[in-house]
């Protein structure tokens, strides 16, 4: 399959990746949490039924402010399974900053973790949800996202080509944040072009270096697809 026939789609990528490397590991985390592509897709089809049994459907705004863990990366795609509208947030932003993201982008759920990084996110989301009319708030860690029957799931929505699936923010700023929307290709566009500079193969391994909310983490998991 040549890139121009790569599917444009998030979703798309991850039922390529597992049909074409099922048994390749794609993560692996220091605390020993790992998947293989196909792992991936079933963890991701799990959690997408957890989440469609939480209320999350097609065209939802999802917020979620998570660390780098394997099960966020697996979130990314359970969301794209759902045809959601995703809003990664870095964990440097607190209520102000992490308020305003929520209500602009019209965040129907909001995800944290409870205490990281010496911080209480679980105390900062409910405060930010009894301000915000209609947001959930929802605590998770790893282990213990949402989970569900695959069975249950709706179908994969249909998705043009620039329709709007991921509401991105600054990664620091000292006024309000600022926000772009991006389809799946578009985010996609950086990191396969990426992968042919550096000339990326299978087997080749990477860290996630950027925080995985952020833009330039969200595209190292497309070029790994």
């Amino acid at each position: 399959m040549t890139t121009t026939e790569l599917p444009d789609t998030l979703w798309g990528l991850v039922e390529h990746a597992a049909a074409s490397w099922p048994d390749a590991v794609m993560l692996r985390s220091r605390q020993g949490d790992q998947a293989t592509f196909a792992e991936y897709r079933e963890r991701a089809e799990v959690m997408a039924a957890g989440l469609a049994e939480a209320g999350v459907g097609e065209g939802d705004v999802v917020s979620w402010i998570l660390p780098t863990w394997v099960d966020t990366v697996v979130l990314a795609a359970a969301l794209s399974r759902l045809g959601a509208v995703q809003n990664p947030i870095i964990a440097i932003y607190r209520d102000r900053e992490v308020g305003f993201c929520c209500r602009q982008a019209g965040a129907s759920l909001l995800l944290t973790p409870g205490e990281f990084g010496g911080y209480d996110f679980a105390a900062m989301g409910e405060r930010i949800a009894a301000e915000m009319k209609g947001l959930q708030h929802l605590v998770v860690a790893p282990g213990s996202f949402p989970t569900g029957d695959p069975a249950t799931l709706p179908p994969v929505p249909a998705s043009g080509d620039d329709e709007v699936r991921w509401l991105t923010y600054t990664s620091g700023t000292t006024a309000d944040p600022k926000g772009s929307r991006h389809s799946d290709r578009s985010v996609g566009a950086f990191p396969l072009a990426m992968g042919e500079r550096l000339d990326v193969q299978a087997g080749d391994r990477y860290s996630l270096v950027f925080p995985f909310p952020h833009i330039g983490g969200i595209g190292l998991l497309f070029m790994a697809l």
